[in-house]
């Protein structure tokens, strides 16, 4: 005889960039085998491939999460982990001012929001007719920069959508690597750091924590942003 199967939940949210509505489960033990795994790696692309396979699994209605904006990617991992694992996370704090003095924070998930409004304007003129449009930058894009966190040179590539330039419009999905390599090296650095301008001013999941050390009184400030400090 086999043994039963067990039920779990499914529950429903919507995605902040354009409000639609995803349904899905929550991480089973083998998923948080898996993110254990690749956490212990501490490899910035395992752990960025295994959180794309874990909420693909779980996903009831099937979407492309590598296309997703990295924020919208964010969220629902984080919506996903609070109805696995739980609402509230347990922190130890450290206070900086008194040697090995910690304080326990709770921090509920349900705090954590974008901290920007997103913004549709992705129009980068360098000139009055030549430019770039950009988009966000997705999961995939910071797992093929080796980083879930840091910008860099090939993140920056895989945001620019397409080049234009008059009446004549260049999809970076036409062109190959290699043009699209010179094209960049051939910015000039004013050029190149309004592209970076843009993906910094990209909404991010955080959430400042104050506390307070009880021996001193010392008040202190921690900044958490992005899904890295939220696993």
């Amino acid at each position: 005889m086999s043994l039963p199967i067990n039920d779990v939940p499914v529950y429903n949210i919507k995605l902040p960039s354009n409000g639609q509505s995803i349904r899905f489960r929550p991480f089973l033990v083998k998923e948080q085998k898996i993110l254990l795994m690749a956490l212990e790696s501490e490899d910035d692309v395992e752990i960025g491939n295994a959180l794309i396979n874990i909420l693909e699994s779980c996903l009831i209605d099937k979407i492309n999460v590598r296309k997703l904006p990295i924020f919208d990617f964010e969220y629902l991992y984080l919506q996903m982990r609070a109805k696995s694992v739980g609402e509230v996370i347990k922190l130890r704090l450290k206070c900086d001012d008194q040697k090995d003095k910690f304080v326990d924070y709770e921090l509920n998930l349900d705090d954590i929001k974008l901290d920007k409004p997103i913004t549709k304007e992705n129009v980068i003129k360098f000139k009055d007719n030549y430019g770039i449009v950009l988009k966000y930058p997705t999961i995939k894009s910071f797992s093929k920069a080796g980083t879930i966190t840091d910008i860099n040179l090939s993140l920056i590539k895989d945001s620019i959508e397409s080049i234009f330039q008059g009446d004549s419009v260049f999809d970076t999905a036409d062109v190959t690597e290699k043009e699209l390599d010179e094209y960049v090296d051939n910015l000039t650095q004013q050029q190149f750091n309004k592209i970076i301008e843009h993906i910094n001013s990209m909404p991010r999941l955080s959430h400042t924590i104050k506390y307070n050390n009880p021996d001193t009184g010392k008040e202190f400030t921690l900044k958490l942003e992005g899904m890295k400090d939220f696993f």
